[in-house]
């Protein structure tokens, strides 16, 4: 038999009247009953009565319950058809409720809640009862017992019941009761959690807790396996960002030795042509006043201009043929000097001042050199 949650004395058609709610005690499974005891029930009215004093809409009135995450999807309109803005406590011995807690007998629930709805359109029909979506604490007293602490909607349903944790009332279609409360027995139960047929209520508490922490420990193993992994992903990232830092020292680096040992090899250049041209000036095969074109030449041009600079005539000198001498030996110190060199260059595949070098050293007395 199909147990309400509450009972009303007016059709959902009558919507002039106020809504019933009476206090009492539900079964809510097989080891835990919820109440609605009245000094709960004034605690909620007089909080509703002040919210809405102070502008709040009240307690909204929707089809079915679409506030429940469960039964979201059982009802596309979201919005709400009402709202209750006042709760009123009813007189001792009112309207009562019997329900069926499991034991022989039933309980008159003295008393109850009003509830007052202004509504903001038309609610339909096809609805029978008025189902409501409370919250409620859970206390240690003759068996786990939930408090109803706070009334958070209303629902238009048709099928009144309790089977949900957050104690929704509202029950699925269906003509089994034991399906349709989709509550599994004590039984089932046992028999899932590997336990005895006669295990106590502790044992069954204590096995659903070692689940929960088998859970709690796969979560945060997850969990660790999750941090590690992005702190190694860290590691490897910081890594891969010092190693291009190195690189790009490195390349730094490297250029600034390019350019230095370009600088020195300018220098050198420079200096070479400086002891050259000093070398041409002192021996008047040219003025100063072509100095600085023929360091330009021997620094661009390198061994070729240094050979046409040794192939110079002296200033003022007789014709004759540049850097040769005839069969004789006839010609001055400075031809014979610069034949010398030239064949050494010819001959050995070497620079300029490489042939005037080893010139010196073969022949010191044509130099000058003791």
């Amino acid at each position: 038999m199909k147990r309400h949650l509450y009972n009303t004395a007016h059709p959902l058609a009558d919507t002039g009247k106020p809504i019933f709610i009476p206090f009492g005690e539900w079964r809510y499974d097989a080891t835990r009953r919820q109440r609605l005891d009245r000094a709960h029930g004034e605690r909620i009215a007089n909080e509703l009565n002040a919210r809405v004093a102070k502008g709040d809409p009240g307690i909204p009135v929707y089809q079915g319950h679409p506030d429940v995450p469960e039964l979201a999807s059982k009802y596309p309109d979201k919005g709400a058809l009402g709202w209750v803005t006042k709760i009123e406590l009813a007189n001792e011995g009112g309207s009562q409720s019997l329900a069926t807690d499991g034991r022989d007998g039933a309980r008159p629930s003295p008393g109850g809640l009003l509830l007052t709805v202004e509504w903001d359109r038309d609610p339909g029909k096809g609805f029978k009862w008025f189902s409501p979506y409370w919250f409620a604490n859970e206390v240690e007293r003759d068996g786990v017992t939930y408090i109803v602490s706070e009334i958070s909607s209303i629902g238009l349903v048709n099928n009144p019941n309790i089977p949900e944790f957050r104690l929704a009332n509202e029950a699925e279609d269906n003509n089994n009761q034991n399906n349709e409360r989709k509550i599994m027995n004590r039984e089932e139960l046992i028999q899932m959690l590997g336990l005895p047929p006669d295990a106590t209520d502790d044992q069954i508490k204590e096995s659903i807790g070692e689940l929960k922490r088998i859970a709690d420990d796969k979560a945060a193993a997850e969990e660790r396996a999750k941090a590690e992994a992005k702190a190694e992903a860290k590691s490897e990232l910081d890594e891969a960002k010092a190693e291009a830092e190195t690189a790009k020292a490195e390349l730094e680096n490297e250029k600034k030795a390019h350019e230095a040992a370009k600088a020195a090899l300018a220098n050198e250049k420079a200096l070479r042509a400086d002891m050259a041209l000093d070398r041409a000036v002192a021996e008047k095969r040219i003025g100063e006043t072509a100095r600085e074109t023929w360091k330009a030449r021997l620094v661009n041009e390198g061994d070729a201009a240094y050979t046409a600079l040794a192939n110079e005539k002296p200033l003022g000198g007789t014709d004759r043929t540049v850097g040769l001498v005839n069969s004789c030996g006839e010609g001055t110190d400075h031809e014979k000097r610069l034949a010398m060199v030239n064949e050494i260059m010819g001959k050995e595949k070497c620079s300029y001042d490489e042939a005037w070098n080893r010139a010196e050293k073969r022949d010191p007395a044509l130099f000058g050199k003791k």
